[in-house]
């Protein structure tokens, strides 16, 4: 199976915060109302490929969140993503003849704050948390614009939408090669860039990297010793680096996989790791 991104998600302990950052760099979100779960609530940036963003936190403060309760509560930012599949049960049973944990697939349903009905199967995969190494899985029974729009701040633009996801992991190389006895992922290249000081290891075809610590004080080992695997970051896709650098706070310019890319400056939310990066 290929992997076709359908959200990344950022946590923060309150959503004002998290909301103000994108809408400070000229990414303003849509809210999106409350989870099934009664305790979490979020807000979207959409992209016109469909993929996007979600940032979530906790209705109240203090409040205990079924899923990603450690990343909300020390404002951890990327915590988890997920991919779009068609046939959940088919997926489903090969991945339980495999050995590998499931919670699902299960049916999800909410309503939008303007009434509308949100309808989906949802399935989550691995012991390690919903979304942390292995994406968790959505199949929309209603249509897809009822859970997510494209958001007014990118409708007009070159960003596109999530280019590729990046997750912070002890080890690229075992990591690889459990993505590939998995999900039959393409073949794991070694990458150089700017992006992290660590070692960084693309899975060829798939828009999924894989990024381990240079050493014990390196920012990705914090983040692996805090939350295990985990997302740490996203690239979103931009058909035009030039328009995006007049338009966005961005970083000096990088290469990753040999294409130009650049983080995004949120001023005083440094751990968000969110960059361009030049379409190919």
């Amino acid at each position: 199976m290929s992997f076709r991104i359908d959200r990344v998600v950022f946590a923060w302990s309150r959503m004002e915060a998290l909301a103000g950052a994108f809408a400070r760099v000229g990414l303003s979100t849509d809210y999106g109302g409350i989870h099934s779960n009664g305790a979490t609530h979020f807000s979207t940036l959409g992209f016109m490929d469909g993929s996007y963003i979600e940032i979530v936190s906790v209705r109240q403060p203090g409040q205990q969140a079924p899923v990603w309760q450690r990343h909300i509560e020390t404002d951890g930012g990327a915590c988890a993503w997920s991919i779009t599949v068609d046939d959940m049960h088919r997926i489903g049973t090969r991945l339980a003849n495999l050995g590998i944990p499931l919670d699902g697939p299960r049916d999800s349903a909410r309503r939008r704050p303007d009434g509308e009905s949100v309808e989906s199967e949802i399935m989550f995969v691995g012991a390690d948390g919903m979304g942390s190494l292995h994406p968790f899985m959505v199949s929309d029974h209603t249509p897809r614009r009822n859970r997510v729009q494209v958001s007014e701040s990118v409708r007009v633009g070159e960003l596109e939408g999530i280019d590729s996801v990046l997750i912070a992991v002890p080890d690229v190389e075992a990591a690889a090669l459990e993505m590939q006895r998995i999900y039959g992922a393409g073949e794991p290249v070694d990458i150089d860039s700017s992006a992290f000081p660590g070692r960084i290891m693309l899975l060829e075809g798939e828009p999924v990297s894989l990024v381990s610590p240079e050493s014990a004080d390196d920012p990705i080992a914090d983040l692996i010793d805090r939350y295990g695997p985990t997302p740490c970051g996203c690239l979103i896709r931009s058909r035009d680096m030039a328009a995006s650098q007049e338009r966005l706070p961005l970083c000096p310019t990088g290469v990753f996989a040999k294409r130009p890319f650049a983080w995004i400056k949120f001023e005083g939310f440094d751990n968000l790791n969110i960059g361009v990066i030049a379409a190919e």
